[in-house]
């Protein structure tokens, strides 16, 4: 359950300190400034003012315990509507300000298509990268949906936000259905676009009162979608025995052990150099580095399995390769190395339409493993492998998740393989 609390940075006791709130709630873990309330240290705890009288100005009807109570209220009952999970942070500070509108907000439109270009064209530098995609590819999205309505009714002249209802949600989704998107897909997208209907809204736009009420059930939706395939460590020493016939396929085999032993995504490992590797007075080794889509600093032990693949190269790692040809040779790496077991999963493939422009879509059926493999399997290989053998502490301090639900998604062990590894661990402890 979503909490708030309230807090100061300052730490001069006698000099007022802007009040700070922070914002938790499962993924969810966020701190922005109160700008119109300050409250000296001397005269702040547990979260409140000590003096109960205290106003901001003399002509204020309330204490500011009374706003930050109301504040609290106010932050408690939006979230539990609006649900924010994109920009989570921007939607705190208009909840916080509501008063202070942006000084390009008239430049906004009310076609949902636009108002999508305009929010990238402004927040490119402010938001992350996975956010960034998800705006570009529901803009995408909506455009082609647009077009569609447009070809079956003369009439229609685009999407606005006040259009987005219940009726429009069942017709976009039975659009989506019929382009073959996965259902998760779908609601990823419709979840954004609540986001964007709750900035507009912001924006004085109007919206329907429809989208308020939206909800996602995805875990009922994920529940019978095959998890993502992982390495075991027998298959990972199979992969490392066999001869390559290629020296570019013996080096993105040993990427792909690395990516294996060290958690990371593909946008870290790819960037590893020995310069990054650090020694501490015992004589273990750390890898060093920031990662790329959280900014987190990292330090993680440099195990035996990359010592080894660094030795094979004179203490250096392999050559850098492109994501693109890394993908596409690990799945001929894994094929050589025998990797043919056939698995029910899905893998992104180019479906011709008749007299329709083809698409692109993840399609599931039964395929050899090495089909499957693709650049993240490293790292759910890794959290997969050592998770019933690792504290979940320690663990996260590798793979950077900053909550164990977000580790969980990355575990794809089977229940016959989770009773088996638990099995050796009783055994293994004398029982």
């Amino acid at each position: 359950m979503a909490s708030v609390n309230f807090f100061l940075r300052g730490k001069i006791v006698d000099k007022e300190s802007t009040i700070w709130v922070r914002l938790r709630d499962k993924d969810i873990d966020i701190s922005v400034p109160v700008p119109y309330l300050t409250c000296k240290p001397k005269e702040w705890k547990d979260g409140k003012c000590r003096v109960s009288s205290k106003k901001m100005f003399e002509s204020d009807t309330e204490t500011i315990n009374v706003r930050l109570s109301k504040l609290e209220s106010e932050i408690i009952s939006r979230y539990a509507v609006d649900n924010p999970e994109h920009e989570s942070k921007i939607w705190l500070k208009e909840v916080i300000s509501p008063s202070q509108k942006s000084n390009a907000e008239n430049i906004y439109s009310d076609n949902v298509v636009s108002f999508i270009e305009k929010y990238i064209e402004m927040k490119r530098n402010q938001i992350s990268e996975a956010t960034l995609k998800i705006a570009n590819s529901t803009k995408e999205l909506i455009a082609r949906y647009v077009l569609y309505k447009k070809e079956s009714n003369k009439l229609y002249k685009g999407l606005f936000f006040k259009d987005i209802d219940n009726h429009f949600r069942t017709d976009f989704e039975n659009y989506c259905l019929q382009d073959i998107y996965q259902v998760s897909t779908t609601y990823k997208n419709l979840k954004f676009l609540k986001m964007m209907c709750a900035i507009a809204e912001s924006h004085d736009i109007e919206t329907h009162r429809n989208v308020k009420t939206w909800r996602f059930e995805m875990d009922k939706v994920l529940r019978n979608t095959p998890k993502s395939v992982y390495l075991t460590f027998e298959e990972l020493d199979k992969i490392a025995q066999t001869e390559m016939p290629n020296d570019y396929l013996d080096n993105a085999r040993d990427w792909l052990l690395i990516s294996c032993y060290t958690g990371q995504r593909v946008s870290d490992y790819m960037r590893f150099t020995s310069s990054m590797i650090m020694e501490d007075s015992e004589g273990q080794k750390y890898l060093e580095f920031t990662q790329i889509k959280t900014g987190a600093k990292m330090q993680i032990p440099l195990l035996n399995k990359v010592q080894e693949v660094l030795d094979k190269r004179g203490g250096e790692f392999p050559r850098k390769i492109s994501d693109v040809k890394f993908n596409l040779y690990i799945k001929d790496v894994c094929r050589i190395a025998g990797l043919d077991e056939m698995i029910y999963n899905g893998k992104m493939m180019v479906i011709e339409r008749e007299g329709k422009k083809s698409i692109t879509r993840k399609v599931f059926g039964e395929y050899p493993k090495y089909e499957l493999v693709t650049s993240h399997i490293g790292r759910k290989s890794f959290a997969s492998n050592f998770y019933e053998i690792i504290h979940t502490t320690y663990l996260l301090n590798v793979t950077g998740h900053t909550t164990e639900k977000q580790l969980l998604a990355y575990i794809n062990k089977t229940d016959v393989e989770k009773a088996k590894s638990t099995a050796k661990i009783f055994t293994s402890l004398g029982y």
